[in-house]
């Protein structure tokens, strides 16, 4: 599709995994709400990132430069990459400020990770205004350096230490936004073969699923094997599907599921919907889709994130009481599964948790990121 340049309203640039992608796409639909079609909009990412495969599928134009992040291995193939990322990073800005002239958007908007950085510098450097959108409690570096420069930063949570912070909320996607968990589920059960009276815990790793939550997880799902009430929805992540403990399906003698692995679930709306807790990492768009949809949870930070931002993001809600957290360094399989089974059992903790973080949440429904940015441009 081809789009004259004199229509194109904002470039979106980040990338790299799909916590930075999904809040993306989440933006670029706040901005269609706001009047701002998708072919209005140009997303700029990393050829080597997961946006190759989740862009193409909405219709928004792409590019996707060739750019490498800091790698933190000391093994001789990461280090080679260190050392050429700086010519890498040069080239992709050569090349993102050729796109920026052709397409004269009226802002750009990033939501961080090293795909950002190019299109970001080249902005700068043709007097584009940048707007930073933040949604992790600990902003990362790109994040900090933009944030310098940037005509605001669209945060979601103050305080913030970023440059003309202005608290926006977490950019979630429709589908989550507009959920309504306990008028949907009995739906979604049936939707994923589960029973109406299943208590289901819904697992996942992050986009690349994490392999100490799949261990867990197929414990768990085998102390409750014949459990009449107790079912399990994995996410595991599809470099993580083999297993040689679990069988990907497990069926009750009635032919209902008890316990389904997939490595990635498109319906994530009716995945929340379906569960009675999750379990989870604690990556932000994570973090703002659970207090969206209100729902309980057993948050496991993810122990070599950057400065520890995943547990500083997990103690929003776990703080406030809206969850559980775990620290995956003393966590044995026995206790997690202790700890889940004695939240499933307890519908009043269930219950308060569920209305603490929805109400949490209500700063994350009411995104005011397309306003912001509207105000930039």
């Amino acid at each position: 599709m081809s789009v004259p340049p004199s229509s194109i309203f904002a470039v979106i640039t980040g990338g790299g995994t799909s916590g930075h992608v999904l809040p993306a796409l989440a933006i670029a639909e706040l901005l269609r709400e706001s009047g701002h079609p998708f072919d209005s909009l140009h997303y700029v990412g990393s050829s080597r990132g997961i946006e190759t495969s989740l862009l193409p599928p909405t219709g928004i134009e792409s590019t996707f430069l060739r750019v490498d992040g800091l790698q933190r291995s000391v093994k001789i193939r990461a280090l080679i990459r260190n050392v050429r990322a700086p010519f890498v990073l040069a080239s992709a800005r050569s090349e993102a400020k050729r796109l920026l002239r052709r397409l004269q958007p009226r802002v750009v908007i990033s939501v961080g990770g090293y795909a950002s950085v190019p299109t970001c510098s080249a902005a700068r450097s043709l007097g584009i205004p940048v707007v930073v959108v933040s949604y992790d409690r600990r902003p990362g570096l790109a994040s900090r350096l933009q944030s310098r420069y940037s005509a605001v930063s669209a945060v979601a949570y103050l305080p913030s230490g970023l440059r003309k912070a202005q608290l926006s909320g977490a950019p979630v996607r429709a589908s989550i936004r507009h959920c309504m968990r306990h008028e949907t589920r009995t739906a979604a059960l049936e939707n994923f073969g589960f029973r109406h009276t299943d208590r289901v815990v819904l697992a996942m790793g992050g986009s690349l699923g994490s392999q100490a939550i799949n261990q867990l997880v197929e414990a768990f799902a085998r102390h409750y094997r014949h459990d009449d009430e107790v079912a399990v929805l994995h996410i595991a992540g599809a470099r993580n599907m083999a297993s040689d403990t679990s069988p990907d399906r497990v069926y009750r003698s009635d032919g209902s599921l008890q316990y389904q692995r997939v490595a990635y679930c498109d319906d994530m709306a009716g995945a929340y919907s379906a569960a009675t807790v999750v379990v989870c990492r604690a990556g932000a768009s994570t973090i703002a889709e659970i207090a969206t949809v209100g729902v309980a949870a057993v948050i496991i930070p993810w122990k070599d994130a950057a400065e520890n931002h995943q547990k500083i993001n997990a103690q929003w809600l776990t703080d406030a009481g809206a969850a559980v957290l775990l620290d995956e360094n003393s966590l044995t399989a026995p206790t997690f599964i202790d700890v889940v089974g004695a939240l499933l059992a307890d519908s009043l903790t269930i219950a308060q948790m569920e209305t603490t973080s929805f109400a949490m949440g209500n700063v994350h429904r009411n995104c005011r990121i397309a306003t912001i940015v509207e105000s930039v441009a």
